[in-house]
């Protein structure tokens, strides 16, 4: 009898252990179907942006590709891929997505941008005016995305990165014109004035240095304008990544548009000097040497900016946070 009931507790022990590797199982299995249609859903709200991004950046590699000024449009795809998932891990968990009608608001705004957009680019040709309508719509679009996806809090979270893609996008010519007209004007006249003040006669004829022996021309590259657009670029990366305060990062906008300018002004009265001593024949060998040269000088210039402000600003913090120990434990 007692051989009897020691099988019977051990048959008891087997099926007790069974129902419970078979409750752990069922609790698995459970949790993975818990899991999987949020990812999906996740997923499936991912999908419009990725179609938006990829027909923006496809419709506008053709302007990166065929003007030169902006070849750096895929760094911009790239640093803003990197601001996306710099963010991403802080993004707002508790928001909540608005209504199909509100967002559908900002379809009604980008629809017709793109549609003049493609009907022009089919029509004619492609041009900075009509990369600009599309990548405006294109903004609405995502912009609609979001709100649906996830709502407004992660739309702000996501600001900036949106916004600092429009650097890649092509200026319109009734833009674009004014400011390297502009700059031309301004770096021949400042260069006219330092040259005088040299000792060499010069005189300015429109965004031409007319020397004793020869004519300096100040084209859309010597007007700073290429050099300018990377320094704005990477001022707002930088500041974005390096700075807190809002009025520091302005600042540092502000230096970077100054760095450009003296520095082009520089690269142009040293081909002038030299188009002086050695002739006009002499540009062609320093002419691309001072352009990349000038380059450098600019984003290392605005490196050193942004390290001093990025001291400067965590020193502020920490003597505010002394006063506010003091202020509360007198």
């Amino acid at each position: 009898m007692l051989g009897r009931f020691n099988r019977a507790l051990k048959q008891i022990e087997v099926l007790g252990f069974i129902k419970i590797s078979m409750k752990a199982e069922d609790t698995i299995v459970d949790s993975t179907a818990t899991v999987s249609p949020g990812r999906k859903n996740s997923l499936m709200g991912c999908l419009p942006l990725a179609v938006f991004v990829g027909w923006w950046i496809y419709s506008l590699q053709f302007q990166w590709r065929a003007q030169e000024e902006y070849r750096f449009g895929y760094l911009v795809v790239v640093l803003v891929a990197f601001l996306v998932w710099d963010r991403w891990d802080n993004r707002p968990q508790g928001d909540i997505p608005v209504t199909t009608w509100r967002a559908s608001g900002w379809l009604l705004v980008g629809f017709p941008l793109v549609l003049v957009a493609e009907l022009y680019r089919h029509a004619l040709t492609r041009s900075p005016a009509s990369a600009t309508a599309l990548s405006l719509g294109t903004l609405c679009f995502i912009r609609t995305s979001i709100l649906q996806q996830w709502g407004p809090q992660t739309l702000r979270h996501f600001r900036f990165p949106i916004l600092f893609a429009l650097i890649a996008v092509p200026i319109p010519g009734v833009v674009w014109n004014p400011i390297v007209f502009g700059l031309k004007g301004l770096v021949t006249f400042v260069n006219v004035e330092l040259l005088n003040l040299l000792g060499i006669p010069a005189q300015q004829q429109g965004s031409v240095i007319q020397l004793p022996n020869c004519r300096v021309g100040v084209d859309e590259a010597c007007s700073g304008i290429r050099s300018l657009q990377s320094s704005l670029m990477m001022a707002l990366f930088i500041g974005d990544q390096s700075l807190r305060r809002a009025g520091l990062r302005w600042l540092l906008v502000g230096g970077a548009v100054g760095w450009a300018v003296v520095g082009n002004i520089g690269r142009s009265l040293y081909l002038s000097l030299t188009a002086h001593r050695h002739g006009t024949e002499a540009l062609d060998a320093v002419h691309d040497t001072a352009g990349w040269s000038v380059l450098a000088v600019t984003l290392v210039g605005l490196g050193v900016m942004a390290w001093a402000l990025a001291r400067w600003e965590s020193a502020w913090l920490q003597l505010a946070k002394r006063r506010r120990k003091i202020s509360v434990n007198p």
